[in-house]
């Protein structure tokens, strides 16, 4: 198995093949992308482009899956989702995994127990951490709705390849202040730098705005628009929103946004069945 980031991914995949008996009994091992090299030229690569760049060359070698004596050995690629199946540009492949939520950070704070991370990241009392947790219900698609128009922005962005200030590398300078409303002035400029900035013609650009923000439209109609939310996006609010429901309170923030995401992956119950998306596809390919 290969996967992409290195920050969770090693951890994250390694708890969901532990879930499974049947990759346990079948072994399993996981490499980050940066792990292998190049056989020709030793050069080295990260993130998603080079996991997908190892999924050509298996592919191409014919050695998804090899047999041999020793048994059947398959690799599978585990990649962010990245929306897309909105943007564009996902490969069909059973060896290709995509992430359910947009990224594995946004598994780890959507699965992850609420009271269960935040009393580790904050050094809270089970009681402080319950009612902390009960104020948050809800704040992933709170965060979502919040910043809607600025993650459909990002995905027109990305699917239209444009190239501006407008995408996922940043957070929302549309809405004022920053968890707030949209400032209709922003927005009307972040429009037009997508507008301009494309590698499309008007009409192909707006046919593209106008597929996305339907699809966009049809994800937040079904209650799955939360499945859109960067995952490296959530620390910042979910600390604003811990900040407000304290208040002035005696409660230390050192460190918290940066080891938040890791509290909340280890408290994720590897058990329960929204593993099943990655379980039963990497048990198809044993």
């Amino acid at each position: 198995m290969i996967v992409e980031g290195k920050d969770l991914d090693a951890r994250f995949y390694d708890r969901v093949c532990g879930s499974s008996a049947e990759v346990g009994a079948a072994g399993y091992q996981i490499w980050l992308a940066e792990q292998l090299k190049d056989d020709s030229t030793g050069a080295v690569a990260a993130g998603k482009k080079a996991v997908l760049g190892h999924f050509s060359y298996f592919e191409t070698s014919g050695k998804l899956t090899v047999s041999s004596s020793s048994g059947k050995h398959a690799v599978a690629f585990m990649v962010d989702r990245d929306n897309e199946d909105v943007c564009g540009g996902r490969i069909g492949s059973p060896h290709v995994i995509y992430t359910d939520m947009f990224d594995v950070e946004s598994e780890a704070f959507f699965h992850g127990d609420d009271a269960v991370a935040l009393a580790e990241v904050l050094s809270l009392d089970a009681n402080s951490a319950n009612q902390l947790a009960a104020d948050l219900n809800g704040w992933i698609v709170d965060i979502s709705e919040i910043w809607r128009e600025w993650l459909t922005l990002c995905t027109v962005a990305k699917a239209a390849g444009a190239g501006c200030d407008v995408g996922f590398g940043r957070e929302s300078w549309i809405n004022d202040p920053k968890y707030g409303a949209v400032d209709t002035d922003k927005l009307t400029a972040a429009e037009l730098k997508l507008a301009e900035s494309t590698r499309h013609g008007s009409v192909e650009y707006d046919a593209i705005s106008a597929r996305v923000r339907s699809e966009i439209d049809a994800c937040f109609g079904d209650a799955r628009g939360h499945r859109l939310i960067k995952g490296k996006w959530l620390a910042s609010y979910l600390i604003y929103r811990v900040k407000d429901h304290f208040g002035s309170a005696p409660v230390t923030y050192k460190g918290a946004e940066d080891f938040v995401a890791r509290a909340y992956l280890a408290a994720c119950d590897f058990k329960e069945n929204w593993v099943d998306h990655y379980r039963v596809r990497l048990e198809l390919l044993i």
